[in-house]
């Protein structure tokens, strides 16, 4: 099969529980930033503000994207193209099939 209509497949399964995928980390609520090889780089001592770090979980979850100018939603482009998405965020895991070594064509 068609690795984007797989992609389209996975997506329009997850598209009603989209933030079921999210796995709470919090790692999307720190700076990063990507280094030359590729690698994400998460600076652990500049979390966003309005995130617990005891819990990994957004104070203000409900209205982030209005009281938080560096809150963005985890969408299929993003999923599919942000490079700093760690590599163990299930949003990435899911839609990266060329990520995956045992992806099959």
């Amino acid at each position: 099969m068609n690795m984007w209509i797989k992609i389209f497949k996975t997506w329009q399964k997850w598209r009603k529980d989209w933030d079921s995928l999210c796995n709470c980390c919090g790692k999307c609520c720190y700076r990063r930033s990507v280094r030359e090889d590729g690698q994400v780089i998460i600076y652990y001592d500049s979390p966003c503000e309005n995130l617990d770090e005891k819990t990994h979980l957004c104070k203000i979850y409900d209205e982030r994207f209005i009281k938080c100018k560096h809150c963005g939603k985890v969408s299929l482009f993003t999923a599919l193209f942000n490079p700093t998405l760690p590599n163990d965020c299930p949003y990435r895991k899911m839609f990266r099939l060329w990520d995956r070594s045992n992806f099959d064509d």
